[in-house]
């Protein structure tokens, strides 16, 4: 038997915990403490698949598996706070789920409550498209993100649109989402052109009735590549088709390195004019999260605000909230803010803008790290819902380069912020109706959706019947788990994908 690398949790675990990237930014190294929790939940996991007569595999696929990590998860938040305080741990998030050896408590608690889920944030490559010969370091870049195991002639076909209808719509609860590119200097680079993204979207919208979709698109802009009078004719060309549902701008990604600011009169403000002269109303850009080789210096969410200040009919969606990994969430700190969740809070402050006001924040990434770390998600998720708003705080996942997002949708069902930090701090209760505004409600309204005409359309679409023949199969074979993984887990795993970055490419 091949021996695994001291961090490759075991292969069943429905989640990884500790530090994850998707693909885009260097992790931290695994902690003792997130051995211990892989270690913990493998030992729970024994005792209950031994009480309930199964095979622990099959115990740690099911809602129980993802209840008994929680629940150690939750137990390695407080022994932590316990041993940094010297006394009685007050934690400040917390996950309450039933014992993990009652599957049927398990189920009901981690699985769907009737939400209607939009993921504003997801992923898919086109491999046969030029960029897999044109652009080596984003195809190193996706290359890093694969799922363990994947076996396709191409690898690129494991994270193609086949896995993007399966492990966003069967394999999880999520009912419509909306599809991005990453960052590309034009369709020549791009692994997933608009017109292919268009072609994503009307095979989903085949399999559902009544006109539905559960697919919306982004155009992403690059208006630092080139004449900018072509971005901005791309710009209206793509909107002439009626299926942009929001522009995207990755403001740190530039030729040589060098970026834009929004707000710049001279490349940044005629996009954001463009898009309302269009009637595209909604501007996602990508703050925070810093990418490899992106001009930090255009990273930060200031000069988003200050066109969304501009611009008050517009709406504007900063990404990932801002958050960066290498800055510890805690309690909002002005004079500190130079980054992180409090650059956004900051910027806001100093724009005069209001809670629930035209800036939205987007988790994607940022909840499928922080959801480790209890403490730390409490004080994101209260500084946004409190500051941005609780109608203006966006679902979003990065599926598919974790994987299926179902994992990350359980653990927010079952997150809370306790009622220490709701005192200490004048954090709002992460009640079911805030997680329900949080996982579709808001998205709707954003994108102009109805949720319940939206679901009647897709209730009995061919999508739908996938997925309860996927529960089935769950239920009574062997079936792999959907929840494993994508990606760089580990330090080491971004290293390699940065030195295969740098080497020749040779399409795959």
């Amino acid at each position: 038997m091949a021996r695994r690398h001291p961090w490759d949790p075991h292969p069943c675990l429905p989640m990884v915990p500790g530090p994850v990237s998707n693909g885009e930014f260097v992790p931290e190294a695994a902690s003792r403490r997130h051995r211990q929790v892989v270690a913990e939940t493998i030992a729970i996991a024994d005792a209950a698949a031994r009480r309930l007569h199964m095979d622990r595999r099959r115990f740690l696929q099911s809602a129980g598996g993802m209840a008994a990590l929680l629940s150690v998860l939750d137990l390695a938040s407080c022994a932590e706070n316990a041993s940094r305080s010297g006394q009685a741990a007050r934690p400040g998030g917390r996950y309450r789920v039933p014992p993990p050896d009652n599957l049927p408590a398990c189920t009901h608690a981690l699985g769907s409550q009737n939400e209607f889920v939009f993921d504003g944030h997801t992923h898919h490559v086109m491999p046969q498209d030029p960029w897999a010969h044109n652009a080596p370091e984003t195809v190193s870049l996706v290359l890093g993100m694969l799922p363990a195991g994947c076996a396709e002639t191409n690898p690129l076909d494991c994270v193609n649109r086949a896995a993007y209808i399966h492990d966003v719509f069967v394999a999880s609860d999520t009912t419509v989402a909306l599809l991005s590119d990453v960052p590309s200097s034009g369709p020549a680079d791009a692994a997933l052109p608009f017109t292919d993204a268009l072609a994503t979207q009307a095979m989903v919208a085949q399999l559902a009735h009544g006109g539905a979709s559960r697919v919306l698109l982004h155009d992403v802009v690059a208006p630092n590549f080139g004449p900018l009078g072509a971005r901005l004719d791309d710009m209206s060309a793509q909107a002439s088709t009626g299926r942009v549902a929001a522009f995207k701008v990755y403001t740190a990604w530039g030729p040589g390195g060098r970026g834009f600011a929004l707000d710049d009169p001279s490349i940044g403000l005629p996009v954001v004019q463009r898009a309302h002269d269009l009637g595209v109303r909604v501007l996602c850009g990508h703050k925070g999260l810093p990418l490899m080789r992106f001009d930090l210096s255009h990273n930060g969410p200031a000069d988003m605000v200050a066109v969304a200040k501009a611009f008050p009919d517009m709406q504007f969606v900063v990404f990932h909230s801002a958050w960066d990994p290498n800055r510890p969430e805690g309690p909002y700190d002005p004079a500190n803010a130079t980054s992180g969740v409090d650059s956004l809070l900051k910027a806001l402050d100093d724009h005069g803008i209001a809670p629930n006001a035209n800036v939205w924040a987007d988790l994607a990434s940022t909840w499928r790290v922080l959801l480790s770390e209890p403490d730390q998600a409490a004080h994101v998720l209260g500084k946004l819902l409190s500051r941005v708003g609780e109608d203006r705080v966006l679902w979003g996942t990065d599926a598919i380069w974790y994987g299926s997002p179902q994992p990350q949708i359980m653990a927010f069902r079952a997150f809370e912020i306790t009622p220490a930090f709701q005192e200490t701090y004048g954090y709002p209760a992460l009640t079911e109706a805030r997680k329900r505004k949080v996982l579709g409600l808001n998205g709707a309204r954003l994108y102009g959706l109805d949720p319940e005409a939206t679901r009647c359309a897709l209730a009995a679409d061919a999508v739908t019947r996938a997925k309860e023949e996927h529960a089935a199969l769950v239920r009574t074979t062997a079936l792999p788990p959907p929840w494993r993984a994508r990606g760089p887990i580990t330090r080491r795993q971004v290293v390699e994908w940065l030195r295969r970055s740098r080497a020749p490419w040779s399409p795959v």
